[in-house]
């Protein structure tokens, strides 16, 4: 009688361990999951700022000339004739 009390109370631990290692499973895989996707997000984060940063280097070129332009308008009119 005490081997099967001893038993039933072995089983309950290994069913309780299988219970608490299937949750921790869970629980890695939905953290796997979470950073695989915070991954691809901050990927496509980083082609958009490149993208960006590329569109803002254009612009500034764009103000500089501009900025010549207004210093020099002579040298332009002239040009532009």
């Amino acid at each position: 009688m005490e081997i099967d009390e001893t038993s039933a109370i072995e089983l309950k631990k290994i069913r309780d361990l299988q219970a608490s290692f299937d949750k921790s499973m869970k629980i890695l895989e939905s953290h796997i999951a979470e950073g695989i996707t915070n991954k691809e997000k901050l990927d496509s984060i980083k082609i958009d700022l490149k993208e960006a940063n590329e569109k803002f280097i254009e612009a500034e070129r764009c103000l500089e000339d501009l900025k010549v332009d207004l210093q020099n308008p002579t040298d332009n009119q002239s040009n532009k004739v």
